[in-house]
């Protein structure tokens, strides 16, 4: 009996270990991350990580369901088959894995839905059998990941119909990245409808609506710094010229811009690359360099081709927060290969880093 109410007390203490306030934050940055990285499992492994320190669960994965042989895709160690082919359904929330229980272990089986008959899977193990307080935070924990999982999901395919249907790169770029932060906010603010007489979770929900709201805001912002819908009837030059104007009201930051291009030298939508390029480079500048000078300068070369260079005093590369700066560095790779221009980004002399952009015609 003493054992009995021992392991009782350990399982109750266990359980309160993990607020639901807890659980909700490590899911609030999710969804902008996973957007900054679309080809990357690095967020949700991150996840996976965070949930083993800030919850009772000693260990987590994911599985995803695999393209192709209907099989899964594990993210994190592999989970020793589980779940055994017990029956899923997200409707059932957290479920103990009868197969792991006969075998000593405590883990729980939370199903996530996609989409229409399509389920991820989160595995939580634990070192004590998870009590009921502990199992209905994994499935509002679960529920919360699907959500994310689910917009982003219909956001991707949403970006890929409009990707087919509108050939501007520029508006499926905005189209894209917005459109799955608002789907990811309207499933929320269906939720929250749905448990208005519960007052702790319509808190939880309300503060996690403000955060999300604060990231769209954020991105429009960013997106609006780095892409404009066009030259808007202006020549390369004068744009450049505009671009440098409006980066130094910005910043503390001298910016210098030498532009030797003859005029009308570079076809429309090169142009348009060029500028895109320029204030990426310039975005990274302000956020991350800590410079003090910046000078960009543009020169023709044979062939009717031309050379950009852009260059720094500041911290360099190696200071650079890797994933907002890595992102940036890829936005510019792929304006640069939608032209067929070659990029190149290294250390400028003395310090700082410099940017090389060139381009010759096809």
């Amino acid at each position: 009996m003493l054992l009995l109410m021992r392991n009782t007390a350990r399982t109750w203490l266990a359980d309160r270990r993990t607020r639901p306030e807890s659980c909700e934050r490590l899911l609030g940055d999710l969804p902008l991350r996973l957007l900054q990285q679309p080809d990357s499992q690095a967020p949700l492994l991150a996840l996976l990580a965070s949930l083993t320190r800030h919850t009772p669960a000693r260990r987590a994965w994911l599985l995803l369901p695999a393209p192709q042989d209907g099989g899964w895709q594990v993210l994190g160690e592999a989970p020793d088959a589980c779940p055994h082919g017990q029956p899923l359904s997200a409707a059932d929330g957290a479920q103990r894995c009868v197969t792991c229980l006969a075998a000593g272990r405590h883990r729980l089986i939370c199903p996530l839905e996609l989409e229409r008959g399509r389920l991820a899977v989160l595995l939580l193990d634990y070192r004590s059998p998870p009590g009921w307080l502990l199992q209905r935070q994994a499935a509002q924990l679960a529920a919360r990941l699907g959500d994310v999982l689910r917009a982003l999901r219909r956001g991707r395919a949403r970006g890929r119909r409009e990707t087919a249907m509108d050939p501007a790169l520029l508006a499926r770029e905005l189209h894209d990245s917005v459109a799955q932060q608002l789907s990811y906010l309207q499933i929320r603010a269906t939720r929250l409808l749905a448990v208005l007489d519960e007052p702790e979770q319509v808190r939880i929900m309300a503060h996690d609506l403000q955060e999300q709201l604060r990231c769209v805001h954020r991105q429009v912002r960013a997106l609006i710094a780095t892409a404009r819908p066009g030259m808007d009837g202006r020549s390369l030059r004068q744009a450049l010229e505009a671009c440098v104007a409006e980066f130094s009201r910005r910043s503390s930051c001298v910016f210098e811009l030498d532009n030797r291009l003859p005029a009308e030298h570079l076809p429309d939508a090169v142009a348009f690359e060029v500028l895109q390029v320029v204030r990426e480079a310039l975005t990274n500048v302000m956020r991350h360099s800590h410079a003090r000078q910046v000078l960009i300068e543009l020169r023709e070369e044979d062939r009717q081709g031309f050379e950009l260079r852009l260059s720094d005093d500041g911290l360099g590369l190696r200071q650079m927060p890797s994933e907002q700066g890595h992102y940036g560095l890829r936005i510019m790779q792929e304006r640069a290969t939608a032209i067929g221009a070659e990029l190149s980004i290294g250390p400028a002399e003395p310090c700082g880093t410099l940017v090389r952009l060139r381009w010759s015609p096809p």
